[in-house]
């Protein structure tokens, strides 16, 4: 299962390395020395792990109050996640030991593939609050004012290239 996961991932990392913020990520393993590939592992690590539980926390309110939509989105989110937590904490144990003995090819093979969970597991959560409608938007009466100047006023119009007609440019 893992396995398959992990090659399901690899053979897809090309698409998701055109993620915004992934492939500035994947530039930078080249230049990126060993102890920031794995500092930027365990960050990754622990992000995910932190994603887990804000979906976790968002699935137990949506049982508690009996939103079936919401719980089956939300599982649907979770369940993932927890996927992609394994491949990154594999992927930075295997970092480790590739740094270990010096071998930067599988160390950046690595690197990337947590870059890439990660980037997953972003678009995850966010789809995940977008389950429950918390995108950080809050509901409640919007105001909005008008200005009535100039309402009632004709608006000049002139031909433009196409036939039609375009407002003409108030002349300030």
């Amino acid at each position: 299962m893992r396995l398959t996961l992990l090659l399901t991932m690899l053979l897809a990392a090309p698409a998701w390395a055109e993620t915004p913020g992934v492939s500035g990520t994947l530039e930078q393993s080249s230049s990126t020395s060993p102890k920031e590939k794995v500092e930027f592992a365990a960050s990754a690590v622990k992000e995910i792990e932190g994603a887990i539980a804000t979906v976790q926390k968002l699935l137990d309110q949506a049982e508690k109050d009996q939103k079936t939509e919401q719980v089956e989105c939300l599982q649907r989110k979770l369940t993932p996640l927890k996927a992609l937590l394994e491949v990154s904490k594999t992927s930075s144990n295997d970092l480790q030991q590739a740094l270990a003995v010096n071998n930067t090819v599988q160390a950046d093979l690595q690197y990337r593939q947590v870059a890439v969970a990660l980037s997953k597991a972003r678009d995850f959560l966010s789809e995940a609050q977008a389950c429950v409608g918390d995108t950080g938007a809050r509901r409640g009466d919007a105001v909005v004012s008008v200005d009535d100047a100039g309402v009632g006023e004709e608006i000049p119009l002139a031909p433009d290239e196409t036939g039609g007609e375009t407002p003409k440019p108030s002349p300030n």
